[in-house]
């Protein structure tokens, strides 16, 4: 049977993807400021691999 914490998560999850899709947009809009002929691909790869490295810093903090 699943904790309460995870029937809550269960609730989140969708909200927690929209998040990451929201980020991943604003940081590729950033970059396209600065580099024009941004490679929306190659940035987004980028940005996840940002954002998996500031996940593993937070749990293990």
């Amino acid at each position: 049977m699943a904790t309460i914490e995870e029937v809550e998560m269960g609730r989140y999850a969708q909200e927690l993807e929209d998040d990451v899709r929201h980020l991943v947009r604003k940081y590729c809009r950033i970059m396209a400021w600065d580099i024009p002929d941004l490679d929306e691909k190659a940035a987004r790869g980028l940005i996840l691999a940002a954002l998996r490295a500031s996940v593993t810093r937070v749990e293990s903090e």
